[in-house]
């Protein structure tokens, strides 16, 4: 029986398998790490213009401006040199919950 699995090969196939889930989690993991707006209107808003996603969702949810608790800092960049700088972790988190609440059908004028 022992002749019937090569642990070697079962070894490297094992270490390859874990590799591949290590590397994948750490790509998904938004832990500590930061978008700007273009990163965020295309990971969670379906690619949205920057002025919509200011309007219709930090301007519509003042929830989501960090002075507020949320995990957008300068939502509208009001200061010359002033970046909107968001939570990436804290941000998907707070659209998966709001996602039913978002208009995604509004225009703006």
């Amino acid at each position: 029986m022992d002749g019937l699995i090569n642990l070697s090969k079962l070894k490297d196939f094992i270490i390859k398998v874990v590799d591949e889930a290590l590397k994948n989690k750490k790509t998904d993991d938004l832990t500590g790490r930061t978008w700007n707006i273009d990163q965020f209107r295309k990971e969670c808003c379906g690619g949205r213009e920057k002025s919509w996603v200011r309007t219709f969702i930090f301007d519509e949810f003042p929830e989501t401006n960090v002075e507020n608790g949320g995990f957008v800092v300068n939502p509208r960049r009001t200061a010359k040199g002033s970046k909107t700088i968001i939570f990436a972790k804290r941000a998907s988190e707070w659209m998966e919950r709001h996602q039913d609440e978002i208009d995604w059908n509004a225009r703006l004028r």
